[in-house]
């Protein structure tokens, strides 16, 4: 009889355990699948492209600068002058557009408001003026000037005033492109007997060879 109440007793101490364990750490979950609804579908891949875009052309029998929508719509003419008007360039802020203009008898840099209004003649000069290139914080322009005997790289203000050459070399200095935090432009050069791509600090110090190859390197771009 003593030995069946021992068999007896450890079996409701098992049973008392278990129940236990099974209390304080409970059973797996059930796995719950959440009901899902197909991905709402978007225009994404079809997303259409914002902003505008400026650029030169004959249509209308001489080159004027042209505006339209990133999507091609709405095509408008901003320059109408019997002379070539081309090469522009949107400042920082989108609300002006400079660009290189002829209808002086020779180029100069122009800049008029982004709809075609008050366009004026920045640079002036009976030399070849051409390749506007607005500064990151819309201060400055930079472009291509002859006016000290050879093709060079100037950098004004957008009023027109303090106007430098950077470059200051005897050969050939042309377009320029700034860095995105105006500190340094880039452009090419034949100083060195063929074209190669140079840095320079913005005021034109420290004029460096990127490329220093043996073949042309041209049109720089700063992204």
């Amino acid at each position: 009889m003593n030995f069946l109440k021992k068999i007896i007793f450890k079996i409701l101490i098992i049973s008392i355990i278990v129940s236990m364990t099974m209390t304080f750490t409970g059973c797996p979950p059930a796995e719950v699948v959440e009901e899902t609804t197909p991905e709402e579908t978007t225009e994404e891949e079809g997303v259409q492209p914002t902003g505008q875009i400026t650029f030169t052309t004959d249509r209308d029998g001489k080159w004027d600068i042209y505006v339209m929508n990133a999507d091609g719509s709405e095509q408008t003419r901003l320059t109408d002058d019997p002379q070539k008007d081309c090469v522009s360039d949107w400042s920082p802020d989108r609300k002006k557009i400079t660009f290189e203009s002829h209808r002086d008898d020779n180029w100069d840099i122009y800049v008029m408001n982004a709809d075609g209004s008050e366009q004026i003649n920045l640079t002036n000069n009976p030399t070849y003026d051409v390749s506007p290139a607005w500064s990151p914080d819309g201060k400055k322009i930079a472009f291509v000037s002859d006016r000290d005997g050879n093709r060079e790289i100037f950098v004004m203000n957008v009023d027109s005033s303090e106007l430098i050459n950077l470059t200051n070399n005897p050969a050939y200095d042309r377009f320029s492109d700034w860095s995105t935090d105006g500190k340094k432009i880039v452009f090419e050069t034949d100083r060195d007997g063929k074209f190669e791509i140079y840095v320079m600090n913005a005021d034109g110090s420290e004029q460096i060879n990127l490329t220093n190859n043996p073949a042309d390197d041209r049109f720089p771009a700063w992204q």
